[in-house]
C-alpha cells in the first residue's frame, strides 16, 4: 500500500489515498463481474484470433540487487504495442513509459502556503528512467504467456550522476503471465505477470521483481 501512495503522489499530489482506494475496490468489483459474465461466452475463435494491440500498463515491485538498501520500491508506468507475426501465436512487442525507484523512508510532495508566496517541497527521492525497448511475446494454451523485452533506458534525473554512472544503459525484462478477457467480442483484455526488470551497470544497477497489469485494446 505504500507504494501505492509513492505513485500517487508522483502522478497525482494532491489525490486523497482514501478516495483512490474506493475507485480501485470499484474497479477490481467491475472487472470481475465482466470477467465473470464473459468468461461464460468467451471462445477459442475470439481467443485465437489475435489482432494488433495497444495497451496501459501499470507494476508496482521490489527493489533487488546493489540498490534494494537506498530504493527498496520501485514501480512503473507503460505503454505497449503488440502486432501477431502472420496470425500466429507469437507476437512482437514495442514499449515505453517511466520506470521509477523510490529512496527508503517513502517520497511525498507537499505546499508551503506561509510567508509571501506558495512553494512546493518534497521528502525522499526518486531515481527516474525512461526505457524504450522491444521484445516477443509467445501465447500459450489456456491464455498463458511468456514474454521478454530488451532495449535501453534513460536516466531523466536532473542530477543522473546522483543515482547511477551511466545516463544510457542496456535493459532487460523477462516474465511470464495470464491473460483475462474483457469483453466478449476479445476486443480487449488484461493481462497480469510476474516479471524481472535489470538495468546492468559495472558495481551494479538497477533492478526489481515486479507485479504487471496491462490493459490491451484491438486497433
Amino acid at each position: 500500500m505504500r507504494r501505492l501512495q509513492i505513485l500517487i503522489n508522483l502522478l497525482f499530489p494532491k489525490t486523497n489515498l482514501l478516495t483512490v482506494k474506493k475507485h480501485l475496490l470499484l474497479l477490481t468489483i467491475l472487472c470481475a463481474t465482466i470477467y465473470s459474465a464473459s468468461a461464460q461466452y468467451y471462445n477459442n475463435t475470439n481467443n485465437n484470433a489475435l489482432a494488433p494491440k495497444l495497451g496501459i500498463g501499470v507494476s508496482s515491485g521490489l527493489t533487488v540487487g546493489a540498490f534494494s538498501g537506498a530504493y527498496p520500491d520501485a514501480g512503473a508506468v507503460s505503454l505497449n504495442f503488440e502486432l501477431p507475426i502472420k496470425k500466429s501465436q507469437i507476437s512482437l512487442l514495442l514499449t515505453t513509459g517511466y520506470d521509477f525507484y523510490v529512496s527508503q523512508g517513502g517520497y511525498s510532495v507537499g505546499y508551503d502556503g506561509y510567508g509571501l508566496g506558495v512553494s512546493s517541497f518534497s521528502y525522499g527521492s526518486v531515481a527516474s528512467f525512461i526505457p524504450i525497448e522491444a521484445g516477443l511475446k509467445i501465447n500459450l494454451p489456456h491464455k498463458f504467456f511468456i514474454e521478454g523485452y530488451v532495449g535501453a533506458s534513460f536516466n531523466v534525473n536532473t542530477y543522473s550522476s546522483y543515482y547511477t554512472g551511466r545516463e544510457t544503459a542496456l535493459i532487460y525484462s523477462p516474465g511470464a503471465g495470464y491473460t483475462f478477457p474483457m469483453s466478449y467480442n476479445g476486443k480487449s483484455n488484461l493481462d497480469l505477470s510476474l516479471l524481472y526488470e535489470n538495468r546492468p551497470e559495472p558495481g551494479g544497477g538497477y533492478s526489481q521483481v515486479a507485479l504487471k497489469a496491462l490493459w490491451n485494446f484491438s486497433l
